[in-house]
């Protein structure tokens, strides 16, 4: 099942994000299986992450809020919300499904 996961950052969140980063990067590196996509949601005027962003591929929701649950973004409380919505794909790589 696929999964879209929006993350919003606490204000001035670079302090938090900052220094977990890199253990970030690496979680994200070993369960790269499981993602589509992923990134940094950031500021229309400068390049001020103001979030992340997922698209998940795992086997249901539970596995999709572990996911974020245990990112060190999330340990470190970078992210002010979560959200977690199921897709429904239309659309893959160009092409309809």
């Amino acid at each position: 099942m696929r999964f879209v996961v929006i993350c919003r950052d606490v204000a001035d969140s670079a302090p938090r994000r900052d220094p977990s980063l890199d253990d970030h990067r690496r979680y994200v590196d070993q369960r790269s299986q499981s993602l589509v996509a992923s990134g940094p949601l950031v500021a229309d005027d400068s390049d001020r992450r103001i979030g992340q962003f997922f698209l998940l591929d795992v086997e249901d929701r539970a596995a999709a809020e572990s996911f974020v649950a245990e990112d060190p973004f999330t340990l470190a409380g970078v992210f002010e919300r979560v959200e977690v919505f199921r897709l429904l794909p239309r659309f893959d790589s160009g092409r309809r499904v």
